[in-house]
């Protein structure tokens, strides 16, 4: 999914020093034989509600959460060939984050979920061409040195959801090459942060794809997956269906360490066929099986914590399109409203990170 670049800065900047006192009263089931988190790491990404950032985060500490990710696309950093810029001071305002003890995972989108982000000078340039791999590389380099000291870069993706452009065995071959060039360069200048290539699971590692992502992923350190449990239509799976999914993709992975980079189920009714109670049921489901597969996927991050506000729904309608089913989808990811008033989903993945030492 293409990730909240502008909304991460009003997240960062803005805070907001307003109370949320909107909880509701749900009673949730106890979590069944939680197994404690061990090395395992969990987060949550940023969404705030309308009483801003600082309540927002205030909210999502509840849960315990140590990684978050930020996705920003290349051209939005290099605006012109070997000029850089901190886009919006995202960079900058991370060292709030630094500074409360939370890693920060960064998305680098040479692609984006729907399209190349790659800036103007090298639209033409082949992917797998020297050029192509030499510029990422020398932005890489600046964008490490920008990040506030306090800051731990917990991980880079190079590119986001990329089976989703990616067309074909040549396109496929392509990227690969550029993939292997530019992990080759962060590992041996930048040997603590974790390097892997964000995929699909639904669309990819479980379609027609499965072979190529398999094929790229034999250069990452970690296997980086995006997991939303749903058909083409946006209606989602049973919720236990997670316990298979889980296990399937460990079987294509059985060696590796899987991070599942996103996670996330909507809420919405009409068109995917969800509801606030079997949302939370999923994220029961998802505890569980997590524990289960604990010794194969060491990092989960749920996207996200509240519902988009209407105008960052608008903003992706141009992005995305406006059919009514991916509209609801993106509409009802949050873990709580908008409104500043949890759902059930919310008390629920908080009872069960608690109950697991986060």
């Amino acid at each position: 999914m293409k990730n909240l670049t502008c909304t991460f800065l009003l997240l960062l900047i803005s805070l907001l020093a307003c109370d949320d006192d909107n909880s509701t009263e749900t009673t949730i089931p106890d979590s069944v034989e939680p197994i404690e988190k061990g090395n395992r790491e969990f987060g949550i990404n940023m969404s705030n509600s309308v009483f801003g950032f600082e309540a927002s985060f205030a909210e999502a500490q509840k849960a315990g959460i140590e990684v978050l990710e930020l996705n920003i696309p290349w051209n939005a950093i290099e605006t012109a060939e070997g000029v850089y810029q901190d886009p919006f001071g995202i960079l900058q305002a991370t060292s709030f984050y630094g500074a409360n003890d939370i890693k920060v995972s960064f998305s680098l989108a040479v692609i984006n979920t729907v399209q190349w982000e790659v800036p103007a000078y090298l639209e033409s340039t082949a992917p797998d061409s020297p050029e192509f791999a030499q510029a990422f590389n020398n932005m890489v380099d600046w964008f490490v040195n920008e990040v506030p000291d306090n800051v731990e870069i917990h991980s880079i993706s190079v590119g986001n959801e990329v089976d989703l452009v990616l067309n074909g065995a040549a396109d496929w071959s392509a990227y690969t090459a550029f993939y292997q060039a530019a992990k080759n360069h962060i590992s041996a200048n930048y040997p603590s942060i974790k390097v892997g290539v964000k995929t699909t699971v639904a669309g990819g590692l479980f379609g027609a794809e499965q072979n190529k992502i398999v094929n790229i992923n034999q250069f990452s350190d970690v296997i980086m997956l995006n997991y939303y449990p749903q058909n083409a239509s946006f209606e989602v799976q049973d919720p236990e269906s997670v316990f298979d999914d889980f296990e399937r993709m460990v079987s294509f992975f059985p060696n590796d360490d899987i991070w599942i980079t996103e996670i996330g189920y909507q809420s919405g009714e009409e068109f995917c066929k969800s509801s606030e109670a079997q949302q939370a049921e999923f994220y029961d489901q998802m505890f569980a099986a997590w524990d289960v597969y604990r010794d194969n996927i060491s990092f989960l991050v749920i996207n996200w914590l509240h519902d988009q506000s209407p105008e960052q729904i608008n903003e992706w309608k141009e992005y995305y399109g406006d059919d009514p089913a991916l509209v609801e989808y993106l509409s009802t990811l949050g873990l709580r409203n908008y409104d500043g008033t949890d759902k059930e989903a919310w008390l629920q993945v908080m009872k069960e990170a608690n109950a697991r030492g986060w």
